[in-house]
């Protein structure tokens, strides 16, 4: 069988249990996950979420870049247009051994630079290689961020991949 089809038969069985069509454009948690796109960081999996409960927001390192940026944007403007009625939790998770730590190698310097939206020089203020550290930093991108109303709540979490278990960070 392949991967496809397997892919496939397992939709078949999610469709066989699915409720039907979610009732609002609001998720039942009104959360926003930010998170790494790693395989072993599977939010469905780490903290148990369901279909429904939040936005998932993933990319390389699960970090705060321009693209995140503008998807929140983009969240924002859609609930606007809605008038949808939100108190929104922005929760930013990170992860030990993530991929992105070897982008702090100088060889990658150019890489991570695109990535993140800023110059070589400022990499060192990204913390590739801290997840706890990162997360912080992240937090602190997203405070300073016209687009975050500043009663916002937002959470840190790292995550470890050798125990499974999910750390809060506490913001500085």
């Amino acid at each position: 069988m392949t991967v496809t089809a397997e892919l496939l038969e397992r939709n078949r069985t999610h469709a066989d249990h699915h409720p039907g069509r979610a009732s609002s454009l609001v998720p039942s948690l009104q959360t926003v996950l930010v998170t790494c796109c790693d395989h072993r960081v599977d939010p469905a999996h780490v903290l148990g979420l369901r279909l429904d409960e939040a936005v998932v927001i993933r990319n390389e390192g699960g970090r705060i870049t321009p693209d995140v940026l503008r998807t929140l944007t983009t969240l924002a403007t859609v609930a606007l247009v809605e008038k949808l009625d939100l108190d929104i939790e922005i929760v930013v998770m990170h992860h030990t051994d993530c991929g992105t730590s070897r982008l702090a190698r100088p060889e990658h310097a150019a890489l991570a630079a695109q990535i993140f939206g800023v110059s070589e020089n400022e990499l060192d203020t990204k913390h590739l290689t801290d997840p706890v550290a990162a997360v912080t930093s992240d937090l602190r991108l997203l405070r300073s961020t016209p687009l975050i109303p500043t009663d916002m709540r937002l959470t840190g979490l790292v995550y470890d991949v050798e125990t499974g278990a999910v750390d809060r960070v506490e913001e500085k």
